[in-house]
């Protein structure tokens, strides 16, 4: 189907604030034009009122610690517990704060009737890979030996993020499978990056200009989170290329038609289905990479997002 009418008068907007030329640019130019378009495009976090919000530094690799933003959600009625999802936001492993994702994990919150905690994970190219994925794990490890401070359920975890985040929650999945745990009970992961190598899949090519991510955007932002090519078949970066995905948890795998990384999700969510894990892929239509971000002003988004909740709501059910 054509791409949707709101999004592409969003893009003949975007087009009078592009992206900084990635060719001159700095790290610090994309970072200040990211906070820019956030206040610019995106909706006030008042909008999705929850009950509480607590902040934490945890420990990490380096003395700034990992941030940690548990939002409480508001529910009626007596609840011994709640579960609790662990979010990592997108922005190519180099740009992206929990700042900027406030809004968007409010109207989760709110939507999945769960506990969600967005990680201030380290961002390349000042921490290259493995960085940002030992601080995700480190992050769920923490989830899971404090969720009953903040009124959790330890035992009903999952993990979400949308683009690099997806990434992040994917391997941070495939991790706590390998590394003793904690156990999952889902991962929802929302147009995912799961491909790093130069050729990409066919959907860079299809849809890698005019459509706000571009292929020269996705290799900038691989180049600061590698440190090597090499790196692009790690394990814990390309997941395209691994073959030992069974005994993964239930997942929710989005992407967006007119996506570069479409192709590439969608692989994912067929490859852990073909190794036996519960997968739910669902492909939005006439719609782009971050189109969840749009929560409040589309349709789609607010469709998306209450999708996600309610598939979270499910998953994380109290097992009778």
């Amino acid at each position: 189907m054509p791409l949707d009418r709101q999004f592409h008068a969003w893009l003949v907007e975007a087009a009078q604030h592009p992206l900084p030329d990635f060719s001159t640019g700095s790290v610090s130019d994309v970072r200040q034009w990211l906070d820019t378009e956030n206040n610019r495009r995106t909706l006030p976090g008042s909008t999705y009122p929850v009950a509480r919000i607590d902040h934490e530094t945890l420990s990490g690799e380096t003395d700034a610690g990992i941030g940690l933003r548990w939002y409480i959600p508001q529910v009626h009625g007596s609840v011994a517990s709640l579960p609790v999802v662990t979010f990592f936001h997108g922005g190519g492993f180099v740009i992206g704060s929990v700042d900027n994702y406030d809004t968007l994990c409010r109207a989760l919150c709110r939507a999945s009737k769960t506990i969600v905690v967005s990680v201030e994970y380290r961002l390349a190219p000042e921490a290259p890979f493995p960085a940002a994925t030992n601080d995700c794990l480190a992050a769920l490890r923490h989830v899971h030996a404090t969720a009953a401070q903040h009124g959790g359920d330890a035992e009903r975890l999952a993990v979400a993020g949308d683009s690099a985040g997806g990434q992040l929650a994917a391997v941070t999945a495939l991790r706590a499978r390998d590394e003793d745990g904690p156990a999952l009970m889902g991962q929802c992961l929302i147009y995912p990056q799961t491909d790093f190598t130069a050729a990409g899949t066919d959907s860079l090519d299809r849809h890698g200009v005019g459509y706000g991510l571009t292929r020269q955007a996705r290799d900038w932002f691989v180049a600061q989170y590698l440190t090597s090519p090499e790196q692009a078949l790690d394990q814990h970066v390309g997941l395209l290329q691994r073959t030992d995905l069974a005994g993964l948890p239930p997942a929710l795998v989005v992407t967006a038609e007119f996506d570069p990384l479409v192709d590439e999700g969608e692989a994912y969510a067929r490859h852990m289905a073909e190794a036996g894990v519960t997968v739910i892929a669902s492909r939005y239509h006439g719609v782009i990479h971050g189109f969840m971000r749009r929560v409040g002003q589309h349709r789609l988004a607010d469709q998306l997002v209450q999708q996600c909740g309610g598939w979270l709501r499910t998953t994380l059910a109290p097992v009778n």
